[in-house]
């Protein structure tokens, strides 16, 4: 099940923001990750819950003045069942086309399942200095 977030959700969304992002960064050192990360980093943004068993299992955050995608982190126990799909898919369905996000181009994983959903890549690139390099992707038609 998807739904917006509620207040009571965020400690949970916390812990899995910060695992999430800890075992997808590998190459940082975690200390660099902090649990008020997530309040901090999706201020402002809508906030999507995937529920498994009535209980949190991901989320995906948009700042939807850009539709850009913020952050979507899934469980790992959840991985390749479909969850990140359908935050993505419930968590744009109101939002204008293209969609864009940034990713690290280290995180092969992330790259490799947003390409499968047809986000293509574009010139656009920087450095993030906790994350390293990232690439901006665009999704532009209706998935």
């Amino acid at each position: 099940m998807i739904r917006a977030m509620r207040a009571a959700d965020a400690p949970v969304l916390a812990q899995l923001f910060l695992k999430g992002r800890r075992q997808a960064f590998e190459w940082v050192e975690p200390s660099l990750f902090r649990l008020e990360d997530f309040a901090e980093q999706t201020r402002g943004e809508r906030i999507w819950v995937a529920e498994k068993g009535g209980s949190p299992c991901g989320f995906v955050s948009i700042w939807g003045q850009e539709s850009f995608v913020h952050h979507l982190y899934v469980s790992a126990d959840w991985h390749g069942q479909g969850v990140g799909r359908a935050l993505l898919a419930e968590g744009l369905a109101g939002f204008r086309k293209p969609a864009s996000l940034k990713v690290a181009t280290r995180n092969t994983t992330a790259l490799a399942f947003y390409h499968r959903l047809g986000w293509q890549n574009t010139d656009e690139t920087g450095h993030c200095d906790i994350t390293g390099p990232w690439r901006r992707l665009v999704l532009t038609a209706e998935e």
